[in-house]
Parts: structure tokens; sequence; C-alpha cells
């Protein structure tokens, strides 16, 4: 028996100690809330260390937070020094279930409920299956004494959901982790994906005037002689905000007709010519808020956007088309040209505070690395891979640009529940996925 068949066959007689594992990560609750300095990685990363070390891998842990609360986790089987060294990378962070998703979850969102195939959770896709699934595919190499040419690394990081990477992937590249070769497990399906969009989010607050909401009709119908609009009378601030939501629709539109992307597509690579980079960039009002009464037309509304935008593509330049589009709408409008909106985004961009801003990373899809990968895959389920974009960010960036190409690829699904109610996996993803990581690190380190 081949050494990778043997190793395949271990993966698959370990299905119940890799779901239990999994498991466990979710009833640990390892949430990142989004916000800077809300993560609560520490009890995962505790139980991480201390399974890893019995498993016997040689593990490095240490914290790069103030608080000393967040720790990194490393896990390392180390080769003889004359081959490859591969990454392995993952997030353990998680986002949370708020009360008005609660109800819409059929299940208890932090005990893992097996239906079928998938195992309901939150973070299941997202990404501690990718992570589990590295870290057993890891496991299977060393139960099974294959030797190495290169060293295998695998991380578990803290972070990552609100792109706190100083203090996960990047703290990881500053201690000395580095290869030629990162994977990020990420959910993409089974699919390879070297391409990521940038992204970038940005603040409009829209003004407003405060007046009694039953003199709404002098903002809505013009008055007698001598009342001047917005200085007399009311301005409904929300009414106003759906302007600009519609010009953000229509940036979306020409931006969709206007970049694309053989890889970064719904196609999948090779793309048929018409199916090229469809729907990839967007303009997201992802949080909107307004008002300070309910007895009052809102003084003021506020919305917190996400830009999706390509590799190719530089985020001022995106930044700028922006800018100049909400400018027109302005100055088409009597209150908003007097009275423009206030815009904040990433000191990257304008200068301001910094914000959020990722990068956009592109592994050529004839690197070594995606045909390795490719290959692995074949072997692993007997199945022709597929390329494709990862239509969000992840560390992949972060791995990029500090000179090692990173590749998006692991179990799991954005459109199965991720950030939202009702979160899953498929067990077969996982192994299919495990086996694979499995082939790459033998073929990727090279077996002696």
């Amino acid at each position: 028996m081949s050494a990778k068949k043997r190793i395949f066959e271990y993966i698959d007689d370990q299905q119940d100690e890799i779901v239990d594992f999994l498991s466990k990560l979710i009833e640990l609750k390892p949430i990142n809330q989004g916000i800077r300095g809300s993560g609560q990685e520490r009890a995962a990363q505790d139980w991480l260390r201390d399974q890893l070390r019995a498993a016997g891998f040689e593990v490095d842990y240490w914290t790069n937070d103030s608080s000393s609360n967040r720790p990194n986790v490393v896990a390392t089987i180390k080769g003889k020094g004359d081959g490859r060294s591969l990454i392995l990378n993952g997030h353990v962070d998680v986002v949370p279930v708020h009360d008005d998703q609660l109800h819409r979850w059929t299940v208890d969102p932090w005990k893992a409920t097996l239906k079928d195939d998938e195992i309901y959770g939150r973070g299941t896709s997202d990404m501690l299956g990718g992570l589990v699934s590295m870290i057993w595919a890891a496991k299977a190499v060393l139960d099974q004494r294959q030797q190495l040419n290169g060293s295998v690394i695998v991380e578990s990081v803290p972070g990552e959901e609100s792109g706190e990477s100083f203090l996960g992937t990047r703290s990881c590249i500053e201690r000395g982790y580095t290869a030629p070769l990162a994977v990020v497990g990420e959910p993409t399906a089974g699919e390879i994906q070297p391409v990521t969009c940038g992204t970038f989010m940005f603040d409009i607050t829209i003004p407003g005037k405060d007046i009694h909401t039953s003199m709404k009709n002098l903002t809505i119908y013009p008055q007698r002689y001598g009342i001047k609009h917005g200085s007399e009378i009311g301005v409904d601030a929300i009414a106003k905000s759906t302007k600009y939501i519609a010009l953000f629709q229509e940036l979306e539109r020409n931006w969709g007709f206007r970049w694309r992307h053989p890889v970064l597509g719904s196609g999948g690579y090779p793309a048929p010519l018409d199916k090229e980079g469809i729907g990839a960039f967007s303009i997201t009002p992802a949080l909107i808020e307004g008002g300070t009464y309910f007895g009052s037309l809102a003084g003021y509304c506020k919305m917190t956007c996400q830009v999706y935008f390509p590799s190719w593509v530089s985020a001022k330049d995106v930044w700028e088309e922006i800018k100049i589009a909400i400018r027109s709408v302005s100055a088409a409008d009597d209150w908003l040209r007097d009275n423009p909106p206030i815009l904040r985004v990433d000191k990257a961009l304008e200068g301001n505070d910094e914000y959020f801003l990722w990068e956009p990373s592109e592994v050529p899809v004839d690197h070594p690395g995606c045909k390795t990968l490719a290959t692995a895959w074949e072997q692993a389920t007997g199945r022709e891979a597929q390329f494709s974009g990862f239509k969000a960010v992840c560390d992949a960036t972060v791995l990029s640009k500090a000179g090692i190409p990173a590749i998006i690829f692991g179990p799991g699904d954005l459109s199965t529940g991720v950030h939202g109610p009702n979160e899953r996996i498929s067990i077969r993803s996982m192994l299919d996925c495990c086996k694979a990581y499995a082939a790459l690190i033998m073929n990727w380190c090279e077996t002696p």
C-alpha cells in the first residue's frame, strides 16, 4: 500500500475523532465581536495547544496583545532541512451570534449538531472546519511516521475577523515563520482560489435637520414665499440617504461590466468568456443608523459601507471614483450641495484615523504551489481540481505582502450560513480537504 493511500485510509478511520475535535472548538466559543480588542480566543487556543503537544507536535505559544489574552498556537513537523517548507494557516476566531439572529437558528449555535452529512454550529465553515482539517492532515503525516524533507507549519491565529493581523498572522511572520508557500483554509467548497478581492470600509454621514414629525409636510411640499428649504424647516437625513444607496447600486452595475477576470468570477478556470468576473465587486451599506428621537425627523444618517474591488485596481483609485460620484449626487440636491456628507475612511486612503483596509492578493494559476495543490486534490478525491477566486478577503493578503505566496483552499462554503444563521459544513468536504492537505504536505515538502 502506498504511503498516501495509507494516510487517506487513516483519515477516513478518524472521522468520528475529527468531528469531535471540531465540536469541542465550537463549544469553547472563540468569539470575536469584530471590534478591535474584543476577541475571546484564549480558551480555544489553550485547548489546541494542549492537544497538539499531546499529539507530538513541536508547539509554539505566545501572545502579541497588551492583555496577553489572545494567543497564537503554531505546531511544527520539522523536516530534514533540505526540502520546501509549507505553512497551513487558519484563524480560530468566529463571529458572534447576536440576539436578533439567534431566533433564526434551528439548533444551538454553540453546540455542534449533526444532520445527515453536515455539522451545524457557529464557525463550522468560517473557519474551524478548515483549521481542524489542516491539523488532522498534519497529524496523519505525523502519526504515520512519514518523513519529510521540508517542515510543515500549522498556524492557529486570533484576530482575523476584526482585521487584527498584527496579533495573529503578521505576528507569526515576525516571529520567523516563513515558507515558499502558504495555504489558508478558508471555505472555498474545495476549489483552489489563488486570487482574492481587496476591501475597505468607509462611513458616510448625511446631515439633516431635526423637526417634529408632525411638520414633515413642510419638508415634502413647496412652501409659501419666504420659507427656505432646509433653513427654516426640517430635512430628513434618512430620506436623503436613499440617493447614495441608489448611487452605490449604479456603481456596482458599472463595475460588473467594467472589471473582468478569468479566475475571480463565477465560471471557474478556465472560464467561458461569457462568465468571467461576474458580480464580484460591490458596495454594501452594512450598518445604518440615524435620528435621535422617535418624534423627530432624522437629523443625521450614518452608513458604514464595505467595498470589494479587484486585485489589479488600487484602493485609492476606487475610493477616488466613489468620492467623485458622491460629490455629483450632492451637487444635484439643494440641501446637500451646501451641507455635503462627511466621509471617513482608512488613513492609507485619506489620511484619517486607521479604519479598515485589506489589499487584494494574487498568485498565478501556473505557480508551482497551485499545480502541486491541484495534483494533491486529484490524488485525494479522484476528481479534477477546480480553480476560482475568493470573493472576500482573508489572511492570504498578509502572507502575500510578506513575500509568501498564499493560496486559499478549504472545506465549507461561504453560502452555507457563514456570518448568518444555521452555519454548517459537510463532513465529506472536511475529509476530502484533509486528505488533499496531507497529499500536499507529502508532495510539496517531499518525502526522502
